[in-house]
């Protein structure tokens, strides 16, 4: 059986390389969600396919998982859960949320967008531009990094996600005078003047992952707006029926972690001195939301290439139109299915994993979230290996 490969993640990263998608085939079809199920059968058998694969991940250990997908019309989100929400405790339903982690990088992409078309910055901005007190210890090399590379992993900036990155913000957190500073937007417009300094691990215009570059966008997009980035968000999200969170709300699964099956324990977050720093890196990804939710989300997309009405911004479409395999872009990554183009990426944070599957002709989206967590250093991680095998089935039917 054909897979697709997802490169070792670490917390809050999303694909640091291209996903080989290969020998899938994405469903299609026309008309409503009805419509959806006229053209195409298989689809009235949707929400127990989904179940399968959410139960056969379940099956090699995860605590619990949920696998949606959404077809032509974009107006019917299947469903399939299975596993608990919390080990020995209430079973999965999808009704849960979720810590979407980097798979809400592109939401981010997509409120910036918003207010480059509004005129209040633009794609070529520099950080300096609009954060000029960090221009005397910035690195030289991020002189000319712009708003579009930070976006797209392009100005060389750190990947700020490992256990290295988080002690070096620690050191960095203890170092700084008190008072520190009392919200999160000046929390963050103080770490991107430190994430500026840092040296850079590739060249200007190179690609290198980095949830660094995603932390500064969001404090240039600040510093452009006059308002902080939860607002921002919310305000941009909500005519879109889009419900995103920042701190786990009451119906939220519990995210565990282990190297293996059966050596989970419940997630844990960052000390209290850390934890508020950790929590300014929210643009990089760290909306809970549930799979419904997310499923309009995607659908904005699904409209959007088909070309009909949708809330996006044009350049963001635009560019995830024409995304080639490969390339990155706006939190998304290009890859090829069978001779039809896609976007994809990943999502891993405390306790949860993701993945999404999304056709560039808008016919179809297929995701799968876990509130399990692994990652071993130098090797794949088996949740990821599970939601990606049952992503593939479902393609490949």
């Amino acid at each position: 059986m054909s897979s697709f490969a997802a490169p070792h993640p670490t917390r809050r990263r999303a694909l640091a390389s291209a996903l080989a998608l290969t020998t899938l085939t994405l469903l299609g079809a026309c008309g409503g969600g009805e419509g959806d199920e006229l053209r195409d059968p298989r689809l009235l058998l949707e929400n127990q396919a989904l179940h399968e694969r959410a139960q056969a991940a379940v099956d090699v250990g995860l605590v619990g998982a949920v696998f949606g997908s959404q077809h032509d019309s974009a107006d019917k989100l299947y469903l399939g859960a299975a596993g608990q929400a919390r080990l020995k405790g209430d079973a999965m339903t999808g009704n849960e949320s979720f810590q979407l982690a980097s798979l809400s990088k592109a939401m981010t992409a997509a409120l910036v967008a918003h207010w480059v078309e509004q005129g209040k910055l633009r794609w070529d901005s520099r950080p300096i531009d609009l954060l000029p007190e960090a221009a005397a210890k910035q690195h030289p090399a991020y002189a000319n990094a712009t708003l579009a590379q930070l976006l797209d992993h392009r100005s060389g900036l750190p990947t700020f996600n490992d256990a290295a990155d988080l002690e070096q913000l620690a050191d960095f957190v203890a170092a700084l005078p008190l008072p520190h500073p009392a919200t999160d937007a000046a929390r963050r417009r103080v770490l991107s003047g430190w994430l500026l300094s840092l040296t850079p691990v590739v060249g200007a215009g190179e690609f290198a992952y980095s949830n660094a570059g995603y932390t500064v966008a969001g404090a240039m997009l600040e510093a452009a707006t006059g308002q902080d980035f939860e607002t921002l968000m919310r305000q941009w999200a909500q005519p879109r029926g889009l419900q995103p969170q920042w701190q786990p709300p009451a119906n939220a699964a519990q995210g565990y972690e282990g190297p293996a099956p059966g050596k989970l324990q419940p997630a844990t977050g960052f000390g209290p001195e850390v934890q508020p720093w950790v929590d300014a890196a929210k643009p990089s990804g760290d909306v809970w939301m549930t799979p419904a939710g997310y499923g309009r989300w995607l659908a904005e997309h699904q409209r959007a290439f088909q070309g009909r009405s949708h809330g996006l911004p044009a350049a963001y479409v635009q560019r995830l139109r024409a995304l080639r395999s490969g390339d990155y872009a706006l939190g998304w990554e290009g890859s090829w299915i069978h001779g039809q183009g896609a976007i994809v990426h990943s999502g891993d944070n405390i306790g949860f994993m993701g993945l999404t599957v999304l056709a560039q002709d808008g016919r179809s989206a297929y995701f799968a979230f876990s509130n399990t967590r692994s990652v071993v250093p130098g090797s794949s991680s088996w949740v990821l290996d599970a939601l990606n095998q049952g992503l593939v089935r479902l393609l490949n039917r």
